[in-house]
């Protein structure tokens, strides 16, 4: 059976039946009623950029099993931080790992993190890990690079710091125990946990770490989101997170709804949470010393009570997201990824309608540079995150403008999406992914190219046994210079006719990526394969049992249609994202640069009178370099620096006070 098929421009027709389901829930019980058809067809609802939707168009793949581990529940929303690139290549990839599943209760003792090192030296992963990193139960891990060659790891309740030196090499050392919580907090006995790191700064020095505090009460788990910052790994700042500057760092969002990223000294968190919130990104340019806030989307009932407040209830169903990816590329631009899904409240309580199948699917696309919050085509705030539209009878038609869409399930030709067939485990495991295309994630190449990678179920790969679709991996790409995406739904676990036999028995989520690769048109991304549909959280869960999983990492180099690279790559203007900092400048100035390769760099000043007053040469590195000079020597005045290397200059004003 060939999956290898060419779909025309989305101008062409799409017709699929039997795809719409809703269903009426409480948070603990999930009940499907309903069903509908989707009829795709042209209309006023062409795409700005039309292109093909092609299968399994890699120009080159390698998948390495990084590890196993019994326990499978990653993430109480979607993964993230789990994986880092060195400048040399090398990959460290990280996850919840246990070998031991004696315990029917879901306790796993031996918890911890699992850890798998790639080194593109010798092009070799390190043997499969046989115990967590810590060597004391623990879960939930965030990497990330560290200083000029090491590695940090912030593991789960109580948040604990681990460095070492060089990255994938000797032992693991305990820098101490993160505050749990910001001074002043009312509940002293509730830690913060389930981290995300990332580290910022020319040398990656400056670590971030955001968490969730979670109280119980009697009626419910209330939740508070925190911010540390750190300069040397063992003290640390403790903070509410900026949601706390308006007052929203109180039960808008919960555990594992959030990821950070960081660039140079650009630094990024978003902030999901389904139902009731909006979609919210802060982004900081000096290294999360102040921060700017985006509402990328607006919930047009954010905030409400639906327990006691007439105005949450409502008719028309809100399209929102769920599961976001964020990254930030060398030029200084945040990209986000984000899966969508439709649900509707009716009545006061904590019920609400929730819609599944290919008629509510999509992975939208937003970056820094365009207006937000999002905005509907029809002006209806519900509509804002929506790719299926209304086209009469019952049907609805696809608004596919690859401009904002990424992707969304294969259309198979030759398959009939059926949803009685989709898992839905429980109302618990719905959430966590919400739709059917989920959990995204992004990875940027030195030159702007993005791929990304999302789970979705496939319906090529039906669970005889269960009768359920199984999941897949697939992955869309953005040229850079083209700027919109080319929804290409390579397949991570298929590889060539017949199947790639390991992934033909698996289902595949949770997936995770490099933010920012070093080689062009080269992205890595990893996810969690197992044999068994769903995830298995104890006595209580959809599986019998805990069955083995395999953490994978996956090095993707798609054809080179889907990016753009200039011939000689390694000749790219230094320059293109120079700045100054402070600006006016006190004793010193930062001059910050992304090079492209290692080499000399001249910094020339010169006053008003074109009179050079200062001239001095400094060595760069590949990637992001913040040299210091001291203006001590200079009076009160306009400056202008150039700077030079590899043939390319750069010319700034300054301001001495």
């Amino acid at each position: 059976m060939s999956l290898v098929l060419g779909f025309s421009a989305f101008a062409q027709q799409r017709v699929a039946k039997n795809e719409l389901r809703s269903a009426t829930v409480s948070v603990k019980k999930p009940a499907a009623i309903g069903n509908e058809k989707i009829n795709a067809s042209a209309a006023e609802f062409a795409p700005k950029t039309a292109k093909s939707v092609v299968v399994n168009r890699f120009e080159n793949w390698e998948d390495a099993q990084t590890m196993q581990t019994y326990y499978d529940l990653q993430s109480n929303s979607w993964v993230s931080n789990r994986m880092y690139q060195m400048p040399n290549g090398s990959v460290a990839v990280a996850a919840t790992m246990s070998h031991d599943n004696s315990d029917p209760n879901g306790s796993f003792p031996d918890r911890g993190t699992g850890y798998n090192f790639f080194n593109a030296a010798t092009g070799e992963w390190q043997d499969m890990p046989e115990e967590g990193a810590e060597g004391i139960r623990t879960g939930w891990p965030s990497i990330a690079r560290w200083g000029e060659t090491g590695e940090i790891l912030i593991s789960h309740a109580p948040m604990r710091c681990w460095t070492r030196e060089v990255a994938g090499e000797g032992e693991w050392v305990l820098r101490g125990t993160l505050p749990p919580y910001p001074d002043g907090f009312e509940f002293p006995n509730d830690d913060a946990s389930w981290p995300r790191v990332a580290t910022s700064g020319a040398n990656h020095n400056i670590i971030h770490v955001i968490a969730d505090i979670q109280h119980s009460t009697t009626d419910a788990a209330h939740h508070w989101q925190v911010y540390y910052r750190s300069e040397d790994a063992e003290n640390w700042t403790c903070v509410y997170s900026p949601l706390a500057d308006y007052g929203e760092e109180y039960d808008h969002y919960t555990a594992d709804s959030y990821n950070i990223t960081a660039n140079g000294h650009n630094v990024a968190m978003i902030y999901s949470d389904d139902l009731q919130s909006n979609l919210v990104m802060f982004k900081s340019t000096d290294d999360g010393l102040t921060w700017n806030r985006y509402d990328i989307w607006e919930n047009p009932y954010y905030g409400y009570d639906w327990e006691t407040d007439e105005a949450s209830i409502y008719t028309d169903t809100v399209f929102g997201p769920c599961t976001p990816a964020i990254a930030i590329d060398n030029f200084g631009v945040t990209h986000v990824a984000v899966n969508t899904w439709e649900y509707m409240h009716t009545e006061l309580g904590g019920n609400v309608s929730y819609f599944y199948g290919r008629g509510v699917d999509g992975i939208y696309y937003w970056n820094d540079t365009q207006e937000y919050p999002i905005q509907s085509i029809d002006g209806n705030p519900h509509h804002a995150l929506r790719l299926w539209w209304p086209a009469g009878d019952g049907y609805v038609q696809m608004n596919p403008d690859s401009t904002k869409w990424i992707g969304f399930l294969p259309l198979f030709e030759g398959y009939e999406w059926d949803n009685d067939l989709e898992f839905m485990e429980s109302d618990y495991w719905y959430k966590m992914r919400a739709g059917a295309s989920a959990m995204p994630a992004l990875s940027i190449d030195p030159m702007g190219n993005i791929a990304c990678a999302f789970s979705a179920p496939n319906v090529s790969r039906l669970d005889q046994n269960e009768n359920k679709y199984k999941r897949s991996i697939f992955v869309s790409y953005y040229n850079v210079d083209e700027g919109y995406w080319h929804q290409v739904e390579d397949q991570l676990d298929y590889h060539g006719e017949g199947g790639y036999l390991p992934f033909l028995r698996s289902e595949n989520i949770f997936t995770n990526g490099v933010d920012n690769v070093v080689n062009p048109g080269e992205f890595w991304f990893s996810f969690q394969s197992d044999n068994q549909i769903g995830c298995w959280v104890g006595s209580n869960a959809y599986q019998t049992d805990a069955s083995e999983n395999t953490i994978h990492a996956v090095k993707v180099i798609p054809d080179a249609e889907f990016y753009s690279v200039p011939e000689n790559h390694d000749a790219i203007n230094p320059m293109t994202s120079a700045r100054i900092y402070p600006n006016p400048v006190v004793d010193q100035m930062t001059i910050e640069v992304n090079a492209s390769q290692a080499s000399e760099m001249s910094i020339s000043v010169y006053n008003l009178m074109g009179q050079k007053v200062m001239d001095k040469n400094v060595s760069i590195n590949t990637g992001i370099n913040a040299p210091t000079i001291s203006t001590s020597n200079l009076s009160s005045g306009v400056y202008f620096v150039t700077v030079k290397a590899n043939g390319f200059e750069n010319t700034m004003k300054f301001i001495v006070k």
